[in-house]
């Protein structure tokens, strides 16, 4: 689309590798000479040809929350990314009830579900809000409470 010239294709690429395919590609070029698109295709898809296979089901289906929401969230964007990839079709639905299920305490929970929202983005911004009302009751004020009797 780009009209990118054949000779330029594999440079071009290696400037947007991040993380671990830039890591590989480091090391995977040094040993390379004169190297064709086809070649560079077909060595990445058998480096990194998991990520949208089986084990990122696996993964996504086993993921549960064991820390800040944040953390969750982050892993929880980047599988349904790659499982997108693999069958865009798949519902938004799922993913939410995914979400809910795996990466919400148990007291937010029935809050975000009573909300009936239709999108992970709505119930993130909902799980954030309540996670830190929670986290606000939890704070000792700075005087003293009168009980009532």
């Amino acid at each position: 689309m780009c009209k990118i010239i054949e000779d330029q294709k594999v440079d071009l690429v290696a400037l947007h590798l991040r993380g671990w395919a830039e890591i590989w590609f480091s090391s995977y070029i040094l040993r390379r000479r004169k190297l064709t698109w086809e070649e560079f295709i077909y060595d990445i898809s058998a480096r990194f040809k998991d990520n949208l296979g089986s084990k990122v089901v696996e993964e996504f289906n086993k993921l549960t929350r064991m820390g800040p929401l944040d953390d969750y969230i982050a892993k929880f964007e980047e599988l349904k990314a790659l499982l997108l990839l693999r069958n865009p079709t798949m519902l938004e639905s799922f993913f939410l009830e995914s979400l809910i299920k795996g990466g919400l305490t148990t007291a937010v929970k029935p809050i975000v579900r009573s909300f009936k929202l239709a999108t992970v983005s709505e119930a993130i911004e909902y799980a954030r809000q309540q996670e830190a009302s929670i986290q606000a009751l939890k704070i000792t004020p700075d005087r003293p409470q009168r009980a009532y009797t």
